[in-house]
């Protein structure tokens, strides 16, 4: 297997377990939720209770949802992290459509991980309807629509015709695509026992009240990395299944293109999970984003602030788990002759920080170790190590294997043939990879400066332990090799969505306890960030995603001129009507977005109507909530923002802006218009068209997040051949004369554009 397949499960296989995980837990609610990341713990309740004793004991992990209205808005959200990689075809996605449509938006459901065949993992959902007076209402749809149906232990199982199996247990719906996880959950109800005869388990739970977590079980992980990743890769569920003996890790959305899981590790024996190694150190910021390329594919970062103290617990970890004696016998082997044993070097050196990246430099993929000493800590002033370190040219590196053999094997894929000192870090590397450090060539553009307009720049700011990121979107084909044909399809399908992507772990100590927050951000840039810039100029990010207005929205009669007003509640999704003064008429249960643009259409009949798009599927309802004959109806694009009405022509047009980055002229019944071509903006936008009369003509101007174009009522571009003078989107469009209009550049000056025939000409 090459170097370059093996960087993501090394050391912190998390990344990969997290990466399937995720495929699983972005169901969980809206991330544009504005819930504090501190949660008040609850008492775990009978009920609660009662939904875990469905849960079979074998499971990989749990989604535990509150509401299950919180995982609606992910299914087809475009704006949203987990677009494209949620599989919304899939027979238990299409499931929740039938909850919801029998209002089960507010029922507690449980989603629990099996090993259900020979590498094949299934989810099975458990529904408690308790707090309903649906439970008839299920029985009734499962005697309708099921294809068949059998009986299993005095219980019927019935199977849907998207191949869902189905059964009730008294409050309880088991549901999944494997009948086997179906059947378990009822052997384990009926015999009386489930996953809450787990005492660790039990005691976790108890510990979170049943608040909404992600569980992990690791003692179970290798069957999810059986089902999920290719052969070649099953070993490294080892190092995962020693990590904790189970996690439970609240779900943190922070916003639409950012979400992160924070928690605990569970070491309920003493050092027999590598979780206690890292909870017993201080935790520390990092400073590797200063010396880290902007390339960097890969990277572990190790605050050892006391060596020896790690280096004790870890032995401690490796003896716990009957490594120890392999572990000294490879040491002993790796000392050269009258040079110091690997501990004695490193500690001589001071190093306070390992980091081991998987980077481009000089146009290939190179392995190397960076090494940091603080210089200015109490150990630099104790030794006599003063200032800011020394800087030396490349020269042979004659330690090969020492870091591998005391931090592990994340650090052995390194050649080690060389190694140069740049201030207070010490890079080791090949001849090729030390040369361009040394020159500066590999870090022109550091980490620190090519994270620095995204979330993930306070990441090595935070203090931590051990840290991983992992540049999902550059390194994708990497992670690709890594997983199963399903898996891989359904990230590939993520990935084309978006231009910038990244994941990034951080273990910690707090409390008395080893806590790990799990973070993840993609986002569809406009202009993608440049990791090697010769000019070194500062790069600039422009952040290209919705921001989910809500409303109100006024809603002007088109004949009286009365003002009155519509809304979305963002905490429920319900749509809601109101007077002039704001105060609620009717309210109706929704599962959808709203895409930021509510209005009024007079249709032929007289009578006008609110016209919104919820999803990709556009409504039109009268002002007492009845829906308009043949409404919804679903549209054939992917929509981020629509429809703003506009007036043209004596007729009501609509402008939407799709998931491609696509503006389109639609009528008000959402067809195409005839004669309107879609503008294809080379830049992001997230603003809709606007109307200008000039010189008596119509026109669209189109502020993008980088430039205004102007457009004809047809959808021509007229700036499109004005390349040497692009004009800044924050100009204003004046008439000059001879159809000249006045505007001003990226340089702030302004200019005269000819709309006829795109000329320019100075002032």
């Amino acid at each position: 297997m090459s170097k370059r397949r093996k960087i993501l499960l090394l050391f912190l296989g998390t990344l990969l377990l997290l990466g399937i995980v995720l495929f699983l837990a972005l169901w969980l609610r809206d991330s544009d939720s504005e819930e504090t990341d501190q949660k008040e713990r609850k008492v775990l309740s009978a009920q609660t209770e009662d939904a875990y004793r469905a849960v079979p004991s074998d499971a990989v992990l749990i989604l535990d949802f509150e509401q299950l209205e919180h995982l609606s808005p992910l299914l087809k959200d475009t704006s949203v992290f987990s677009y494209g990689l949620i599989d919304s075809t899939s027979a238990l996605a299409g499931f929740q459509d039938v909850l919801f449509g029998m209002g089960e938006g507010n029922c507690h459901s449980l989603f629990s991980l099996h090993y259900s065949a020979v590498n094949e993992v299934s989810l099975l959902q458990i529904a408690d309807l308790y707090a309903t007076e649906d439970i008839a209402e299920m029985q009734q749809y499962l005697e309708t629509h099921a294809s068949s149906s059998r009986n299993y232990n005095s219980h019927k199982i019935y199977s849907l015709p998207s191949g869902l199996k189905v059964a009730q247990n008294n409050d309880l719906v088991l549901a999944s695509s494997s009948a086997i996880c179906v059947e378990s959950s009822l052997r384990h109800l009926d015999a009386g026992n489930s996953i809450l005869d787990n005492q660790e388990f039990y005691s976790v739970l108890k510990g979170t009240g049943g608040e909404e977590c992600l569980y992990i079980n690791h003692k179970q992980i290798g069957k999810l990395f059986s089902g999920s990743v290719t052969y070649s890769f099953l070993k490294y569920s080892d190092f995962v299944m020693r990590l904790a003996t189970w996690s439970a890790l609240d779900i943190n959305p922070r916003q639409r293109n950012f979400i992160s899981f924070e928690g605990t590790l569970t070491d309920h024996s003493d050092f027999i999970n590598f979780a206690a190694v890292l909870g017993g150190q201080k935790a520390y910021a990092s400073t590797a984003q200063d010396i880290l390329p902007a390339s960097t594919m890969f990277a572990v970062c190790l605050d050892i602030h006391s060596l020896k103290s790690f280096v004790k617990d870890y032995e401690k970890y490796l003896d716990a788990n009957k490594k120890y004696s392999s572990y000294m016998a490879n040491l002993d082997r790796i000392p050269l002759p009258d040079a110091p044993a690997p501990m004695e070097w490193l500690a001589s050196e001071g190093f306070t920080e390992a980091v081991s990246a998987f980077c481009l430099i000089g146009g290939k993929y190179e392995w190397v170790t960076l090494l940091y000493r603080n210089s200015t800590s109490l150990f630099g002033k104790i030794t006599g190590i003063k200032g800011k370190g020394e800087t030396m040219a490349p020269e042979e590196f004659i330690y090969k294997g020492y870091v591998a053999g005391l931090l592990g094997e994340v650090f052995s894929h390194n050649p080690e043939t060389h190694f140069c000192k740049i201030s207070d870090w010490t890079i080791i590397g090949s001849a090729n990879a030390v040369g361009e450090f040394f020159k500066g060539k590999a870090n022109a553009v550091n980490l620190d400066k090519y994270l620095s307009h995204t979330p993930v720049s306070s990441f090595f700011s935070e203090k931590g332990v051990a840290k991983a990121l992992v540049n999902i979107k550059e390194g994708s084909d990497t992670l690709l090799t890594v997983l199963n044909k399903y898996y891989r399809g359904r990230i590939a399908s993520s990935l084309r969505k978006k231009n910038f992507e990244y994941a990034t772990v951080n273990i910690f100590p707090s409390g008395g306890q080893t806590k790990a927050n799990l973070s993840f951000y993609a986002a569809r840039l406009g202009t993608p960030p440049q990791m090697f810039d010769a000019e070194d100029e500062e790069v600039v990010f422009i952040d290209s995603t919705f921001k989910t207005f809500w409303g109100p929205f006024p809603l002007v009669d088109p004949d009286r001129g009365d003002t009155t007003w519509f809304e979305q509640s963002k905490k429920y999704l319900s749509i809601s009507y109101m007077d002039k003064n704001k105060k609620g008429i009717w309210g109706i249960p929704m599962k959808d977005t709203i895409k930021n643009y509510a209005g009024l259409i007079k249709l032929d009949d007289g009578k006008s109507y609110i016209t919104f798009i919820l999803g990709d599927k556009l409504y039109r309802m009268n002002r007492r909530g009845a829906h308009y004959t043949g409404y919804p109806k679903q549209l054939d694009v992917e929509v981020a923002l629509g429809p703003e009405l506009i007036r043209e022509d004596g007729e009501d047009r609509m402008f939407i802006i799709t998931g491609e980055n696509i503006i389109t002229k639609r009528n008000v019944n959402g067809e195409r218009v005839e004669g309107w071509t879609d503008i294809h903006a080379p830049e992001f936008t997230r603003e809709m068209p606007e109307v200008a009369i000039l010189f008596g003509k119509r026109y669209y101007i189109l502020r993008t997040v980088s430039k205004l174009r102007i457009y004809t009522p047809g959808g021509e571009e007229l700036t499109a051949k004005n390349v040497k003078r692009p004009i800044s989107r924050e100009s204003t469009v004046t008439e000059d004369k001879d159809g000249f209009v006045k505007v001003m550049g990226l340089d702030g000056k302004e200019f005269l554009f000819n709309l006829k025939t795109g000329r320019i000409k100075k002032l």
